[in-house]
Protein backbone atom coordinates (compact mmCIF):
# COMPACT_ATOMS: atom_id res chain seq x y z
CA UNK A 1 0.00 0.00 0.00
CA UNK A 2 2.66 2.67 0.72
CA UNK A 3 4.85 1.78 -2.70
CA UNK A 4 1.05 2.83 -4.35
CA UNK A 5 0.38 5.92 -2.69
CA UNK A 6 4.10 7.13 -3.80
CA UNK A 7 3.85 6.04 -7.15
CA UNK A 8 0.21 7.92 -7.66
CA UNK A 9 1.63 11.18 -6.33
CA UNK A 10 4.96 11.19 -8.29
CA UNK A 11 2.38 10.57 -11.31
CA UNK A 12 -0.14 13.90 -10.62
CA UNK A 13 3.22 15.67 -9.77
CA UNK A 14 4.47 15.12 -13.61
CA UNK A 15 1.18 16.00 -15.41
CA UNK A 16 0.31 19.28 -13.90
CA UNK A 17 4.11 21.03 -15.41
CA UNK A 18 2.91 19.67 -18.47
CA UNK A 19 -0.64 21.26 -19.01
CA UNK A 20 0.67 24.56 -17.55
CA UNK A 21 3.29 24.72 -20.32
CA UNK A 22 0.39 23.94 -23.27
CA UNK A 23 -1.78 26.73 -22.06
CA UNK A 24 1.10 29.45 -22.00
CA UNK A 25 2.05 28.42 -25.76
CA UNK A 26 -1.75 28.56 -26.91
CA UNK A 27 -2.15 32.38 -25.46
CA UNK A 28 1.26 33.57 -26.71
CA UNK A 29 -0.35 32.07 -30.25
CA UNK A 30 -3.52 34.02 -29.70
CA UNK A 31 -1.83 37.00 -28.75
CA UNK A 32 0.49 36.48 -31.99
CA UNK A 33 -1.93 36.37 -34.11
CA UNK A 34 -4.08 39.31 -32.97
CA UNK A 35 -0.81 41.44 -33.66
CA UNK A 36 -0.66 40.17 -37.33
CA UNK A 37 -3.98 41.09 -37.61
CA UNK A 38 -3.67 45.01 -36.15
CA UNK A 39 -0.08 44.97 -38.70
CA UNK A 40 -2.20 43.71 -41.42
CA UNK A 41 -4.96 46.27 -41.58
CA UNK A 42 -2.55 49.06 -41.11
CA UNK A 43 -0.49 48.31 -43.28
CA UNK A 44 -3.72 47.94 -45.98
CA UNK A 45 -4.78 51.57 -45.11
CA UNK A 46 -1.46 53.20 -45.51
CA UNK A 47 -0.68 51.75 -48.61
CA UNK A 48 -3.90 52.86 -50.24
CA UNK A 49 -2.35 55.84 -52.62
CA UNK A 50 -5.77 58.37 -52.05
CA UNK A 51 -6.92 57.38 -48.37
CA UNK A 52 -10.14 57.17 -50.23
CA UNK A 53 -13.19 57.00 -47.88
CA UNK A 54 -15.15 53.68 -48.55
CA UNK A 55 -17.69 53.31 -51.03
CA UNK A 56 -20.34 53.69 -47.87
CA UNK A 57 -18.74 56.76 -47.19
CA UNK A 58 -18.47 58.24 -50.43
CA UNK A 59 -22.15 57.86 -51.18
CA UNK A 60 -22.65 59.99 -47.44
CA UNK A 61 -21.00 62.52 -48.26
CA UNK A 62 -21.95 63.11 -52.17
CA UNK A 63 -25.88 63.17 -50.83
CA UNK A 64 -27.67 66.18 -52.24
CA UNK A 65 -29.73 68.58 -49.69
CA UNK A 66 -33.43 68.28 -50.55
CA UNK A 67 -34.19 72.24 -50.14
CA UNK A 68 -37.12 74.64 -51.49
CA UNK A 69 -35.98 77.59 -53.18
CA UNK A 70 -38.01 80.92 -54.80
CA UNK A 71 -36.95 81.96 -58.51
CA UNK A 72 -36.05 85.92 -57.62
CA UNK A 73 -38.21 88.04 -60.48
CA UNK A 74 -39.13 91.88 -60.39
CA UNK A 75 -42.65 93.07 -59.26
CA UNK A 76 -44.15 96.13 -58.52
CA UNK A 77 -45.06 95.62 -54.45
CA UNK A 78 -47.75 98.00 -53.34
CA UNK A 79 -45.97 99.82 -50.46
CA UNK A 80 -47.71 100.35 -46.94
CA UNK A 81 -46.22 102.60 -44.39
CA UNK A 82 -47.58 103.11 -40.81
CA UNK A 83 -47.19 105.92 -38.27
CA UNK A 84 -48.07 106.35 -34.82
CA UNK A 85 -50.96 109.40 -35.11
CA UNK A 86 -52.92 111.40 -32.85
CA UNK A 87 -56.72 112.50 -33.39
CA UNK A 88 -58.06 115.98 -33.27
CA UNK A 89 -60.83 117.92 -34.13
CA UNK A 90 -61.56 119.54 -37.70
CA UNK A 91 -62.60 122.38 -36.01
CA UNK A 92 -62.92 123.91 -32.80
CA UNK A 93 -64.56 126.95 -31.64
CA UNK A 94 -64.90 128.42 -27.90
CA UNK A 95 -68.41 129.93 -27.14
CA UNK A 96 -67.66 133.55 -25.79
CA UNK A 97 -70.14 135.99 -24.83
CA UNK A 98 -69.97 139.26 -27.00
CA UNK A 99 -72.33 141.41 -24.31
CA UNK A 100 -72.90 141.86 -21.35
CA UNK A 101 -75.37 140.52 -19.06
CA UNK A 102 -77.13 137.50 -16.75
CA UNK A 103 -77.63 134.37 -18.34
CA UNK A 104 -81.38 133.73 -18.25
CA UNK A 105 -81.42 130.45 -20.22
CA UNK A 106 -79.46 127.33 -21.85
CA UNK A 107 -80.37 125.16 -25.21
CA UNK A 108 -77.78 122.12 -24.31
CA UNK A 109 -76.77 119.13 -22.34
CA UNK A 110 -73.18 118.70 -21.99
CA UNK A 111 -71.84 116.74 -24.81
CA UNK A 112 -74.86 117.07 -27.27
CA UNK A 113 -74.53 117.17 -30.73
CA UNK A 114 -75.35 120.87 -31.57
CA UNK A 115 -75.79 122.25 -34.86
CA UNK A 116 -75.00 125.20 -36.74
CA UNK A 117 -76.70 128.24 -35.67
CA UNK A 118 -78.28 125.94 -32.49
CA UNK A 119 -78.87 128.59 -29.38
CA UNK A 120 -76.86 127.55 -26.70
CA UNK A 121 -77.39 130.41 -24.04
CA UNK A 122 -79.92 133.51 -24.16
CA UNK A 123 -78.47 136.40 -22.49
CA UNK A 124 -80.86 138.73 -20.72
CA UNK A 125 -82.68 140.66 -23.55
CA UNK A 126 -83.97 143.33 -21.71
CA UNK A 127 -81.25 145.94 -21.19
CA UNK A 128 -80.14 145.56 -24.88
CA UNK A 129 -84.00 146.51 -26.08
CA UNK A 130 -83.99 149.52 -23.97
CA UNK A 131 -80.99 150.68 -25.46
CA UNK A 132 -82.24 150.46 -28.91
CA UNK A 133 -85.29 152.14 -28.29
CA UNK A 134 -82.97 155.20 -27.20
CA UNK A 135 -81.23 155.02 -30.26
CA UNK A 136 -84.25 154.83 -32.42
CA UNK A 137 -85.99 158.14 -30.69
CA UNK A 138 -82.22 159.32 -30.55
CA UNK A 139 -82.43 159.09 -34.27
CA UNK A 140 -86.06 160.38 -34.67
CA UNK A 141 -84.59 163.87 -32.59
CA UNK A 142 -81.81 163.92 -34.74
CA UNK A 143 -83.81 163.58 -37.83
CA UNK A 144 -86.32 166.22 -36.96
CA UNK A 145 -82.80 168.34 -36.70
CA UNK A 146 -81.95 167.67 -39.79
CA UNK A 147 -85.38 169.10 -40.92
CA UNK A 148 -85.32 172.15 -39.48
CA UNK A 149 -81.34 172.64 -40.73
CA UNK A 150 -82.42 172.06 -43.99
CA UNK A 151 -85.63 174.35 -44.01
CA UNK A 152 -83.18 176.91 -42.37
CA UNK A 153 -81.04 176.67 -45.75
CA UNK A 154 -83.46 177.09 -47.66
CA UNK A 155 -84.58 180.08 -46.03
CA UNK A 156 -81.22 181.83 -46.03
CA UNK A 157 -80.86 181.21 -49.56
CA UNK A 158 -83.89 182.82 -50.56
CA UNK A 159 -83.07 186.19 -48.91
CA UNK A 160 -79.55 185.71 -49.94
CA UNK A 161 -80.82 186.28 -53.45
CA UNK A 162 -83.01 189.40 -52.54
CA UNK A 163 -79.95 190.59 -50.91
CA UNK A 164 -81.90 190.46 -47.78
CA UNK A 165 -79.48 188.39 -45.72
CA UNK A 166 -75.82 188.29 -44.80
CA UNK A 167 -73.45 185.82 -46.29
CA UNK A 168 -72.18 184.55 -43.40
CA UNK A 169 -75.90 183.79 -42.19
CA UNK A 170 -76.49 181.36 -45.17
CA UNK A 171 -72.89 179.64 -44.23
CA UNK A 172 -74.02 179.15 -40.77
CA UNK A 173 -77.15 177.60 -41.46
CA UNK A 174 -75.28 175.27 -44.03
CA UNK A 175 -72.98 174.38 -41.37
CA UNK A 176 -76.27 173.38 -38.62
CA UNK A 177 -77.55 171.38 -41.59
CA UNK A 178 -74.34 169.66 -41.65
CA UNK A 179 -73.94 169.20 -38.60
CA UNK A 180 -77.79 168.02 -38.21
CA UNK A 181 -76.78 165.50 -40.90
CA UNK A 182 -73.90 163.79 -39.21
CA UNK A 183 -75.96 163.69 -35.82
CA UNK A 184 -78.41 161.54 -38.15
CA UNK A 185 -75.88 159.28 -39.20
CA UNK A 186 -74.56 159.17 -35.70
CA UNK A 187 -77.72 158.02 -34.81
CA UNK A 188 -78.32 155.33 -37.34
CA UNK A 189 -74.97 153.84 -36.43
CA UNK A 190 -76.19 153.62 -32.90
CA UNK A 191 -78.96 152.00 -33.30
CA UNK A 192 -77.45 149.07 -35.75
CA UNK A 193 -75.22 148.75 -32.73
CA UNK A 194 -78.07 148.00 -30.75
CA UNK A 195 -79.67 145.54 -32.76
CA UNK A 196 -76.48 143.97 -32.94
CA UNK A 197 -75.78 143.69 -29.05
CA UNK A 198 -79.43 142.47 -29.16
CA UNK A 199 -78.21 139.73 -31.39
CA UNK A 200 -75.51 139.11 -29.65
CA UNK A 201 -77.65 138.19 -26.32
CA UNK A 202 -78.74 134.75 -28.35
CA UNK A 203 -75.62 132.76 -28.06
CA UNK A 204 -75.65 130.38 -30.98
CA UNK A 205 -73.19 127.56 -32.26
CA UNK A 206 -71.23 128.58 -35.45
CA UNK A 207 -70.50 125.09 -36.70
CA UNK A 208 -72.18 121.84 -35.89
CA UNK A 209 -70.40 119.12 -33.71
CA UNK A 210 -70.19 118.30 -29.99
CA UNK A 211 -70.58 120.66 -27.22
CA UNK A 212 -68.53 120.38 -24.30
CA UNK A 213 -69.28 120.96 -20.47
CA UNK A 214 -70.77 124.59 -20.28
CA UNK A 215 -68.56 126.61 -17.99
CA UNK A 216 -71.27 129.07 -16.78
CA UNK A 217 -74.61 128.20 -15.41
CA UNK A 218 -77.81 130.34 -15.46
CA UNK A 219 -77.86 133.51 -13.34
CA UNK A 220 -73.97 133.74 -14.10
CA UNK A 221 -73.07 137.15 -15.14
CA UNK A 222 -71.16 137.33 -18.37
CA UNK A 223 -69.48 139.38 -20.71
CA UNK A 224 -66.28 140.87 -22.09
CA UNK A 225 -64.89 142.04 -18.76
CA UNK A 226 -66.04 138.68 -16.67
CA UNK A 227 -65.37 135.39 -18.12
CA UNK A 228 -66.20 135.29 -21.62
CA UNK A 229 -65.71 131.62 -21.98
CA UNK A 230 -68.98 130.01 -21.54
CA UNK A 231 -68.58 126.14 -24.06
CA UNK A 232 -66.04 124.95 -26.35
CA UNK A 233 -67.69 122.52 -29.40
CA UNK A 234 -65.83 120.89 -31.67
CA UNK A 235 -66.19 119.43 -34.79
CA UNK A 236 -65.47 115.56 -35.09
CA UNK A 237 -66.59 114.37 -38.23
CA UNK A 238 -64.83 114.91 -40.22
CA UNK A 239 -61.82 114.31 -37.71
CA UNK A 240 -58.04 115.27 -38.38
CA UNK A 241 -55.42 112.55 -37.89
CA UNK A 242 -51.15 114.44 -37.83
CA UNK A 243 -48.51 112.02 -37.75
CA UNK A 244 -44.95 113.34 -37.93
CA UNK A 245 -42.65 111.57 -40.91
CA UNK A 246 -39.17 112.06 -40.16
CA UNK A 247 -36.80 114.14 -42.49
CA UNK A 248 -34.97 111.10 -43.16
CA UNK A 249 -38.58 109.86 -44.79
CA UNK A 250 -38.89 112.71 -46.87
CA UNK A 251 -35.41 112.73 -48.60
CA UNK A 252 -35.94 109.03 -48.96
CA UNK A 253 -39.49 109.35 -50.59
CA UNK A 254 -38.09 112.19 -52.65
CA UNK A 255 -35.23 109.77 -54.25
CA UNK A 256 -37.34 106.98 -55.13
CA UNK A 257 -39.11 108.91 -56.94
CA UNK A 258 -36.32 110.86 -59.10
CA UNK A 259 -35.01 107.55 -59.85
CA UNK A 260 -38.08 106.30 -60.29
CA UNK A 261 -38.63 103.54 -58.01
CA UNK A 262 -42.04 104.19 -57.09
CA UNK A 263 -45.23 105.47 -58.76
CA UNK A 264 -45.96 108.84 -59.08
CA UNK A 265 -49.00 109.30 -56.71
CA UNK A 266 -50.09 113.01 -55.56
CA UNK A 267 -50.18 113.21 -52.24
CA UNK A 268 -54.05 113.65 -51.58
CA UNK A 269 -54.51 110.53 -53.54
CA UNK A 270 -52.83 108.74 -51.07
CA UNK A 271 -55.67 106.55 -48.65
CA UNK A 272 -54.99 106.44 -44.76
CA UNK A 273 -56.08 103.86 -42.38
CA UNK A 274 -57.16 103.98 -39.19
CA UNK A 275 -56.00 101.37 -36.61
CA UNK A 276 -57.96 101.73 -33.09
CA UNK A 277 -56.20 100.57 -29.73
CA UNK A 278 -58.32 97.80 -30.06
CA UNK A 279 -56.81 96.47 -33.18
CA UNK A 280 -59.79 97.22 -35.33
CA UNK A 281 -59.54 99.43 -38.66
CA UNK A 282 -61.65 102.27 -39.38
CA UNK A 283 -64.35 100.85 -41.96
CA UNK A 284 -63.97 104.35 -43.95
CA UNK A 285 -60.07 105.28 -44.93
CA UNK A 286 -59.24 108.83 -44.97
CA UNK A 287 -56.84 111.10 -47.00
CA UNK A 288 -54.53 113.22 -46.48
CA UNK A 289 -54.99 117.08 -46.86
CA UNK A 290 -52.21 118.78 -45.07
CA UNK A 291 -48.34 118.59 -45.02
CA UNK A 292 -45.96 121.31 -43.51
CA UNK A 293 -43.79 122.40 -45.76
CA UNK A 294 -41.16 124.07 -42.50
CA UNK A 295 -39.47 120.61 -40.48
CA UNK A 296 -39.51 121.35 -36.96
CA UNK A 297 -35.73 121.87 -35.91
CA UNK A 298 -36.37 120.31 -32.25
CA UNK A 299 -37.40 116.93 -33.65
CA UNK A 300 -36.53 116.99 -37.49
CA UNK A 301 -39.89 115.54 -38.45
CA UNK A 302 -42.70 117.57 -40.74
CA UNK A 303 -46.09 117.62 -39.83
CA UNK A 304 -48.68 115.56 -41.90
CA UNK A 305 -52.27 115.12 -41.08
CA UNK A 306 -54.98 113.30 -43.01
CA UNK A 307 -58.77 114.29 -43.07
CA UNK A 308 -60.88 111.11 -41.76
CA UNK A 309 -64.88 110.51 -42.22
CA UNK A 310 -65.86 109.92 -38.28
CA UNK A 311 -69.64 109.71 -38.75
CA UNK A 312 -70.47 107.41 -35.97
CA UNK A 313 -68.62 109.02 -33.50
CA UNK A 314 -66.09 106.03 -33.03
CA UNK A 315 -62.81 108.61 -32.99
CA UNK A 316 -62.75 111.19 -30.26
CA UNK A 317 -60.04 113.84 -30.09
CA UNK A 318 -56.43 113.29 -28.30
CA UNK A 319 -56.66 109.62 -29.11
CA UNK A 320 -53.54 107.92 -30.51
CA UNK A 321 -53.80 105.56 -33.20
CA UNK A 322 -51.84 104.06 -35.94
CA UNK A 323 -52.12 105.34 -39.70
CA UNK A 324 -51.51 103.29 -42.65
CA UNK A 325 -50.84 105.00 -45.22
CA UNK A 326 -51.00 103.42 -49.14
CA UNK A 327 -51.54 103.99 -52.70
CA UNK A 328 -47.73 103.82 -53.78
CA UNK A 329 -45.95 100.63 -55.26
CA UNK A 330 -42.73 99.81 -55.37
CA UNK A 331 -41.64 99.56 -58.94
CA UNK A 332 -39.68 96.25 -60.40
CA UNK A 333 -38.47 95.12 -56.67
CA UNK A 334 -36.51 91.88 -55.83
CA UNK A 335 -38.63 90.04 -52.75
CA UNK A 336 -37.68 87.36 -50.73
CA UNK A 337 -39.38 85.78 -47.89
CA UNK A 338 -38.29 86.47 -44.26
CA UNK A 339 -37.06 82.64 -43.53
CA UNK A 340 -34.24 82.61 -46.29
CA UNK A 341 -32.60 85.81 -44.69
CA UNK A 342 -29.68 84.84 -42.33
CA UNK A 343 -28.25 87.60 -40.21
CA UNK A 344 -24.24 86.94 -40.20
CA UNK A 345 -21.99 88.93 -38.43
CA UNK A 346 -21.19 90.72 -41.79
CA UNK A 347 -24.83 91.59 -41.99
CA UNK A 348 -27.64 90.14 -44.10
CA UNK A 349 -27.24 87.00 -46.37
CA UNK A 350 -29.04 84.45 -48.65
CA UNK A 351 -28.26 81.08 -49.85
CA UNK A 352 -28.55 81.32 -53.61
CA UNK A 353 -27.87 78.09 -55.79
CA UNK A 354 -25.36 78.42 -58.51
CA UNK A 355 -25.03 77.19 -62.02
CA UNK A 356 -23.52 73.50 -60.77
CA UNK A 357 -26.14 73.21 -58.26
CA UNK A 358 -24.23 74.22 -55.15
CA UNK A 359 -24.97 76.81 -52.51
CA UNK A 360 -23.47 80.11 -52.02
CA UNK A 361 -23.95 82.33 -49.21
CA UNK A 362 -24.79 86.18 -50.85
CA UNK A 363 -24.77 89.54 -48.61
CA UNK A 364 -27.47 91.66 -49.03
CA UNK A 365 -28.87 94.82 -48.19
CA UNK A 366 -32.39 94.88 -47.41
CA UNK A 367 -35.34 97.20 -47.51
CA UNK A 368 -38.78 97.48 -46.21
CA UNK A 369 -41.13 94.75 -45.03
CA UNK A 370 -43.38 93.73 -47.62
CA UNK A 371 -45.64 91.34 -45.58
CA UNK A 372 -43.44 88.65 -44.29
CA UNK A 373 -41.22 88.88 -46.75
CA UNK A 374 -38.07 91.74 -47.17
CA UNK A 375 -37.60 93.51 -50.10
CA UNK A 376 -33.82 93.36 -51.38
CA UNK A 377 -32.32 96.50 -52.21
CA UNK A 378 -28.66 95.39 -53.46
CA UNK A 379 -27.15 91.88 -53.79
CA UNK A 380 -29.56 89.82 -56.00
CA UNK A 381 -30.25 89.92 -59.48
CA UNK A 382 -33.61 88.80 -61.63
CA UNK A 383 -33.60 84.91 -62.20
CA UNK A 384 -31.28 84.05 -59.23
CA UNK A 385 -32.71 81.12 -57.03
CA UNK A 386 -32.79 81.87 -52.94
CA UNK A 387 -32.95 79.27 -50.84
CA UNK A 388 -35.89 79.22 -48.32
CA UNK A 389 -36.09 76.19 -46.40
CA UNK A 390 -33.29 74.00 -44.48
CA UNK A 391 -30.67 76.62 -44.09
CA UNK A 392 -29.13 74.72 -41.53
CA UNK A 393 -28.13 72.05 -42.89
CA UNK A 394 -26.79 73.87 -45.72
CA UNK A 395 -23.02 75.03 -46.25
CA UNK A 396 -21.41 77.03 -48.62
CA UNK A 397 -20.20 75.08 -51.10
CA UNK A 398 -22.88 72.39 -50.22
CA UNK A 399 -24.67 70.30 -53.01
CA UNK A 400 -28.50 70.68 -52.97
CA UNK A 401 -31.46 69.00 -54.71
CA UNK A 402 -33.77 72.20 -54.96
CA UNK A 403 -37.68 72.37 -55.66
CA UNK A 404 -38.44 75.85 -57.07
CA UNK A 405 -41.57 77.65 -55.55
CA UNK A 406 -43.34 80.86 -56.42
CA UNK A 407 -42.95 83.67 -54.74
CA UNK A 408 -46.31 85.65 -53.22
CA UNK A 409 -47.18 89.48 -54.01
CA UNK A 410 -46.46 90.99 -50.94
CA UNK A 411 -47.51 94.12 -49.41
CA UNK A 412 -44.22 96.19 -48.37
CA UNK A 413 -44.44 98.20 -45.24
CA UNK A 414 -42.80 99.92 -42.44
CA UNK A 415 -43.38 101.30 -39.18
CA UNK A 416 -42.55 104.43 -37.31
Amino acid sequence: MVDDTATNNDAGTATAPRETRLKHVLWKGALGLALVGVVLAAAIHFTREDHAPTAREAAGAAHAVPVRAQLIEPQDVPLVVQYLAQTEPSETVQIRARVSGFLVERGFEDGDHVEKGQTLFQIDRIPFEVALRRAEAGLAAAEAQLVRAEQQVRRFKDLAELQQAAANELEQAQEAQRIAAASVATQRATIEQAKLDLDYTTVRSPISGVIGARRQDVGSYVGPDADPLLATVRRIDPLYVRYSVSERDLLRWDRLKDEGLVSAVDVTDLNVEILLPDGRVLPQPGHIDYVDVAVDPNTGTALVRASVPNAEGTLRPGQFVHARVSGVSRLGALVVPQPAVLQTPNGAAVYIIDDEGTAQLRPVTLGDWAGQDWVVQSGLSAGERVIVDHLMQVRPGATVEATTVAGDSPVATSAN
